[in-house]
């Protein structure tokens, strides 16, 4: 007998959530280095890793390539999608003109409470010794964010996020999660901070695009293999 639409709700929930589970996993793996540009997923092995069935497997990957993250080849399977330099480089490029223009615009128009938030925000993790990549990306993520909603420009929030995609800033965040360079990476927060608290566009600007230049430049010095040419 069919089962009550309650029944199939559950079920449906049931799979959706496992999808989800699997999802999740996956790109935290490619996150911390786990998966790497151009390894192959293997399906019975990623079934037993997170103890779901292959159907659901194959639906995460399914959703993963729809979001840029995975790439599907014939009689390969499933793999983890490479770009190229030169990709990554245009797409960091227009990131670092939206960001810095986010940051001159948050200088002109930011409010006395978010900048008092700013202000907050980098006094917090200049003294908290945080030693986890994990503590650095939520902050680093809300100090971002933070700026583009002082811009005032609603519009940014989309356009920064398509340059922003998963693809890349997954594949290369364990790069970028190094001592060194969030050691450097503070140090160049502080810089557009500063401008930003002292109304100062112009230098907002070009230290918001120093910093995204940075992380470009190290980006591409990755190893040749990540990259899909």
């Amino acid at each position: 007998m069919p089962g009550t639409e309650a029944e199939k709700t559950s079920v449906s929930g049931n799979q959706d959530s496992a999808v989800d589970k699997v999802i999740t996993a996956i790109k935290k793996g490619v996150r911390f280095g786990r998966y790497v540009p151009g390894q192959r997923l293997i399906e019975n092995d990623l079934a037993t890793t997170f103890q779901v069935s292959r159907g659901t497997v194959r639906d995460a990957l399914r959703r993963l390539e729809a979001e840029g993250l995975v790439h599907f080849e014939r009689y390969r399977g499933a793999s983890i999608r490479k770009m190229s330099r030169r990709d990554i480089a245009e797409l960091n490029q227009i990131r670092a003109v939206l960001e810095g223009y986010a940051a001159a615009q948050a200088a002109r128009n930011g409010s006395e409470a978010q900048r008092a938030s700013l202000l907050e925000l980098e006094r917090y993790w200049a003294t908290e010794k945080q030693n986890l990549p994990e503590d650095y990306t939520t902050y680093n993520t809300a100090f971002h964010d933070l700026i583009v909603e002082m811009s005032g420009c609603r519009q940014l929030v989309h356009f920064i996020q398509q340059t922003n995609l998963s693809v890349f800033r997954l594949q290369f965040h364990v790069l970028l999660m190094v001592p060194q360079r969030i050691a450097m990476a503070r140090t160049e927060h502080r810089a557009i901070v500063e401008a930003i608290l002292a109304r100062n566009e112009c230098a907002a600007n070009e230290a918001m695009r120093k910093h995204v230049d940075t992380s470009t430049q190290i980006i591409l010095s990755a190893p040749d293999e990540y990259f899909f040419e």
